[in-house]
């Protein structure tokens, strides 16, 4: 399976990137063919033990390309699996070690950047996104801008919001396009095309973000209620449970009636 660099997602999102293909040593391809089938199946913690018995293949191969896709696999199944110091970690051990071949890896600092936006630490993440932005990758500077947009829309920092949603690339991921465009305006009917963008692609992290999104800029009640029950029933489901118990608090306080204030308090439980 082709190794993506849009992370959001890794974000965020995200988001992760679906794992790169194995290499040609059977034993080495045997641990990777499970990592991606794990990480596809959304398992991203048994993914990271067999890519962590590939990457010590690749090792053992001494083959800085296995070691790259290898960890790169890793730190993106740690980022999925919620570690997102895990891959900070990873990915400096990576860092130093593919030096010794002369070798580096943008899209390793968009996975070190995507997790410090997760660890709130903005300045950091948005430093690094910064950099990856007038990179030669073009996937790689249209991940770095979607992040930088939401970096900046953590900050509210408009202009900022601006310039990112305006540097995103002909080709960059539609999804990406409509959330940022939707943050600017204020447009849940984008934020509500991006979710139904990376449901297509499963990515519910997002989905479910672009969803709550929505709700945000909804302004009846009952429909916003809905919004972050869906929203909070779907991050739920996914083991996150802080802003499954974030979405579905507003949408059993934004709830019209005692129905729908009955369906988020049995979430909520």
């Amino acid at each position: 399976m082709k190794r993506a660099v849009v992370l959001l997602l890794a974000v965020v999102a995200g988001c992760g990137s679906p794992p790169k293909g194995p290499p040609e040593d059977a034993t080495l391809s045997r641990f990777a063919h499970a990592g991606d089938n794990a990480y596809a199946l959304e398992h991203p913690e048994e993914a990271i033990g067999h890519y962590n018995l590939a990457l010590a293949r690749a090792r053992a191969r001494d083959d800085a390309a296995a070691i790259a896709d290898a960890g790169f696999n890793l730190a993106a199944s740690q980022l999925r699996a919620g570690k997102p110091q895990e891959a900070i970690d990873t990915v400096a051990e990576l860092r130093g070690e593919l030096a010794w071949y002369g070798r580096s890896d943008p899209a390793l600092d968009l996975v070190t950047a995507t997790a410090l936006f997760r660890l709130n630490d903005l300045a950091n993440a948005d430093a690094i996104a910064s950099v990856l932005t007038a990179g030669k990758a073009a996937d790689v500077a249209d991940a770095a801008w979607f992040l930088r947009g939401m970096i900046a829309d953590a900050r509210g920092d408009r202009a900022g919001l601006e310039r990112a949603a305006a540097s995103l690339s002909p080709r960059a991921d539609a999804a990406d396009i409509a959330e940022l465009r939707a943050r600017l305006t204020a447009d849940a009917a984008l934020a509500l095309k991006s979710a139904d963008a990376r449901r297509d692609v499963l990515d519910y992290r997002g989905m479910a973000r672009t969803i709550a999104l929505a709700a945000q800029f909804t302004a009846d009640a009952g429909r916003a209620s809905e919004l972050y029950l869906r929203a909070g029933m779907s991050a739920a489901a996914q083991g996150d449970k802080d802003r499954a118990r974030a979405w579905l608090t507003l949408a059993r306080d934004r709830a019209p009636d005692s129905a729908r204030r009955a369906a988020a308090e049995k979430a909520l439980r």
